[in-house]
């Protein structure tokens, strides 16, 4: 900090924040009150927000990003940062953002992985024109959560990134105590929450936890406050005095590190990994809450608001008898022009046409570019961009790479290809279940499905393909991992021996130039 020597000290008046979203990284769910608890990884606080919780005007933040890593990464070895700083405004739309670009530099030129806060909406006041608060909202007659869907609720700048994991707030209890209630409800978007669509129409924000709500009572315009009922439970700071723990702010900023804390035990599981697959695994292992399902539910709207949605630690690290998920170990670069292929074999047992078992397929794409922040679309601000398509029903190998070989350069529209899986997203806007929104429009590509065992056959491909950004040279690379997950919805139904037993072939071996 400006002016200060060698402090860390939290000075934000009431607990904390910094505090507070330390304590959130090693106790994401419950703080023990009593013995000992196992940490997950070591916690190194590099301070930027003064005591009045903003950071100070003479620190710019994509270079006080660069001197952070500098040192903690150089220096220790840091691959995890959580940042859960934003602006008070809206991101744009049009061009990314210096500090974003700096975050998406910082993450191509290392093995790193920023967690960011998608950005609070204020309580009460005007921060800006294009911000309204909550209370403006509900004044004027917009509805929760309609109004998290206007202009001036979109995520806050840097959390459009490309590069960095974006997240977003729900709620974690329902409150009614009149004259208050809570304006959200169990598992849905927390009312101060900022929803995407993010730059260039990328889903944004990726994943959401619980980082609290408000609640209100029908005065006009109502009042808006945080009991402790619908606040996480965090560790304060006591410098000023006041409890350790306590259940008394909300925010994104306490979501984002109940993220980090699942990246952190993927790190120590999986040590010799890149980030590029923690990434994948955290969005592989996300679901949308029950309320998300519903028939009546408009499905962009609730990808707009939580993303893939709830990530959860036991998927993202490891398997269950019945689930199983295949990744790429190590780190797979492909050029511009390039397709790699992968085949999936199913086992006879999960392809029987005597069962009618329901079964969830998800496919992560996750890859990292180098950056060139004057660009005014995805395509041309990253160097090199990928997407990944599958093979139609009963499309062997090779006549799928052939189609992928042929449709490179042909219209959007030729990947309309009939396949074994009906995709919720599907590659371009119109392909999909829902409408008006790509899984191809970042770094961070997830797509689903459900389908009946029956359907199966005995093997399908992925293809991982590479498109030409702003850097022409025909030698660069782009790093990527991918992930695919077979789940029965039905718990008592096991797959996973059978998985083992079929010796899944995840890759056929071909390289091949478009």
């Amino acid at each position: 900090m400006p002016g200060e020597i060698h402090t860390t000290a939290d000075y934000v008046k009431d607990g904390g924040h910094g505090t507070r979203v330390a304590g959130a990284i090693i106790y994401p769910k419950t703080i023990p009150r009593s013995g000992s608890d196992k940490a997950i990884c070591w916690i190194q606080n590099a301070r930027i927000l003064g005591a009045d919780c903003k950071l100070p005007d003479q620190l710019f933040p994509p270079n006080l990003l660069g001197e952070i890593v500098e040192f903690y990464h150089n220096q220790t070895g840091t691959r995890i940062f959580n940042h859960s700083v934003t602006a008070t405004v809206p991101c744009r739309t049009q061009y990314m953002s210096a500090w974003a670009s700096t975050i998406d530099n910082l993450t191509w030129e290392k093995d790193i992985l920023f967690i960011v806060a998608a950005g609070n909406l204020p309580l009460s006041g005007k921060i800006s024109l294009t911000r309204l608060s909550v209370s403006d909202h509900l004044a004027a007659n917009r509805q929760y959560p309609d109004y998290l869907l206007e202009n001036s609720c979109r995520i806050a700048n840097p959390a459009q990134s490309f590069q960095a994991l974006t997240v977003g707030s729900i709620s974690l209890a329902s409150y009614n105590a009149l004259p208050y209630s809570s304006i959200s409800q169990k598992d849905k978007p927390s009312a101060f929450s900022c929803s995407g669509l993010g730059i260039w129409s990328t889903i944004k924000p990726e994943v959401v936890e619980y980082g609290g709500d408000l609640v209100k009572n029908e005065s006009t315009p109502p009042d808006i406050t945080y009991p402790k009922e619908v606040c996480p439970e965090l560790v304060r700071s006591t410098l000023k005095g006041g409890p350790a723990v306590a259940c008394d702010i909300v925010g994104t900023s306490f979501a984002a590190p109940k993220v980090s804390h699942i990246v952190a035990c993927l790190a120590a599981e999986l040590r010799d990994e890149s980030c590029l697959l923690y990434r994948a695994l955290v969005v592989q292992s996300a679901r949308w809450p029950e309320w998300a399902i519903s028939s009546n539910v408009d499905k962009l709207e609730v990808l707009r608001q939580i993303g893939y949605g709830i990530p959860d630690l036991d998927r993202a690290l490891g398997n269950s008898p019945n689930r199983v998920t295949l990744i790429t170990r190590e780190e797979r670069s492909i050029k511009a022009r390039q397709a790699h292929i992968y085949q999936v074999q199913l086992p006879e047992q999960l392809r029987s046409p005597g069962e009618e078992v329901e079964i969830l397929v998800e496919v992560t794409l996750s890859y990292k570019a180098q950056p060139r922040r004057t660009r005014r679309n995805r395509r041309k601000y990253l160097s090199t961009w990928l997407d990944w398509d599958c093979s139609g029903k009963g499309e062997d190998p090779e006549r799928f790479l052939e189609r992928i070989l042929e449709k490179h350069d042909a219209p959007d529209d030729a990947d309309k290809k009939d396949g074994i899986f009906k995709w919720t997203l599907g590659k371009q806007n119109n392909h999909g279940i829902v409408k008006d929104v790509s899984r191809s429009a970042g770094t961070i590509q997830k797509d689903w499905a459900y389908v009946k065992s029956f359907e199966l056959t005995e093997a399908f491909c992925i293809s991982v393909v590479g498109h030409e950004g702003w850097n022409n040279d025909p030698d660069a690379t782009v790093p990527y991992s991918l992930a695919i997950s077979f789940e029965t919805t039905q718990a008592n139904i096991p797959i996973y021996t059978s998985f083992v037993e079929a010796q899944v072939q995840v890759e056929i071996p071909t390289r091949v130039e478009i």
